[in-house]
């Protein structure tokens, strides 16, 4: 069978959670027999050329360039990008799409391979299809709204716009809306990676299908020689968190609630602003904190998890996931999460412990001075951990119904 994904990007260039699991399950798929392409966007700025073709890990990326009016502020009604995709679909005739994320290339793309008798099937992998925002996380003074009610969208999304007729943002939302729900109807199959994510997909759009749900598991087997070994009893421990470093992910909250503990706090990833390295290097400062910021990390240097003994996520967004989770529990590292959205179904997951925002600084304080309570959290971790090889043999069954149901 021939797979065409869609997603807003892809490695190299970018290797955010989106991407790698996308990269993981094309992997998998080419495994299992099938041919796997890509077609994605890319961060960089149209400069004359639309489409650049690229060979990633034995995969065929197309990617296309848009020009500076085809982001998001300009709505999602992008023909160029639309008419390049459809050309790009008529010369590779996948029998499949699956659709990772259809943000960036706008709205009419599963429309129009619906029309070329191609059938999709669309991944929930965040809430974007709910809220421009991605993650229903709104500045301070807006509360989100439930169910399908948009009230107080136009204010929190103005907060960036900056338009001076909020009714255009009004009007402007609402079109949106019926945009991304003309896309989501035209799909015929749908996936998201935890019941949470469903949920909120189900609720917000709202959608009234069924969404089939699909534990992106880990990614990466990891070998017995790369979990993390335990320090010995009179050594200090070492905590941390890993990923992206943005204040979303409750950085500056780990640093405080680090404060006065006996342990080392480990940073691991790219901090998205240097302002905010600055404000987390300082305040760790303040506190007394023994702070060691690794940098970036990727597939040729040792995970960050084999350095710690508890990572922790404590992570304000409403998560659809956590591919972070996995990584530390497939490392032997037991794990303490916030209660945000996904992060809160991890607490029947051995080897995690979830807590709320509220209670992180007594949660954690109470693990690093127990350090048998810490032991017995490692050692719950389960022996098999969901994988993305299982994910893919799921999807496997979704692309030979679609395909069937598309001949009918």
């Amino acid at each position: 069978m021939k797979i065409a994904f869609l997603c807003g990007n892809y490695p190299p260039e970018v290797r955010a959670g989106t991407e790698m699991v996308a990269a993981a399950l094309s992997r998998e798929l080419g495994f299992a027999g099938h041919e796997v392409l890509v077609l994605c966007t890319s961060d960089t700025v149209h400069s004359g050329q639309d489409l650049r073709r690229e060979q990633h890990d034995g995969i065929t990326v197309l990617r296309v360039f848009k020009k500076m009016d085809e982001w998001d502020g300009g709505g999602l009604h992008r023909p160029r990008v639309l008419a390049l995709t459809e050309q790009l679909l008529r010369e590779q005739q996948p029998d499949v799409l699956h659709v990772h994320s259809f943000a960036s290339f706008g709205s009419g793309t599963i429309s129009m391979a619906r029309r070329l008798g191609i059938p999709s099937v669309l991944t929930f992998h965040d809430v974007w299809v709910t809220c421009p925002r991605y993650f229903r996380l709104p500045p301070a003074g807006i509360v989100c709204p439930t169910g399908a009610d948009r009230s107080p969208c136009a204010e929190c999304v103005n907060q960036d716009l900056r338009h001076p007729d909020i009714v255009v943002i009004r009007e402007a939302l609402a079109g949106r809306d019926r945009e991304v729900r003309n896309e989501v109807e035209a799909a015929m199959a749908l996936t998201a990676p935890s019941t949470t994510a469903a949920r909120m997909v189900s609720e917000h759009l709202p959608v009234s299908r069924a969404i089939e749900v699909i534990p992106h598991g880990v990614l990466h087997p990891v070998p017995v020689a790369g979990r993390a070994v335990l320090p010995p009893k009179t050594a200090r421990l070492c905590i941390g968190t890993f990923g992206n470093l943005v204040p979303e992910k409750g950085v500056l909250e780990l640093v405080e609630a680090a404060a006065g503990l006996d342990c080392e706090l480990h940073l691991a990833g790219r901090f998205l602003s240097e302002v905010f390295l600055r404000a987390v290097r300082a305040r760790a400062g303040q506190l007394g904190v023994q702070l060691v910021c690794s940098g970036a990390y990727g597939p040729l240097t040792p995970h960050p998890a084999v350095r710690l003994q508890l990572a922790v996520f404590p992570s304000k967004c409403q998560e659809t996931y956590g591919l972070v989770v996995d990584e530390a529990l497939a490392h032997g590292v037991p794990v303490l999460v916030s209660d945000q959205g996904a992060l809160a179904e991890r607490a029947g997951t051995g080897g995690v412990l979830v807590t709320s925002l509220a209670l992180l600084a007594i949660t954690l304080r109470t693990l690093v001075a127990d350090r048998a309570a810490l032991e017995r959290l490692r050692a719950s971790i389960p022996a098999e951990l969901p994988t993305i090889a299982l994910a893919a043999a799921r999807y496997r069954a979704i692309y030979d119904r679609v395909v069937a149901e598309a001949i009918l």
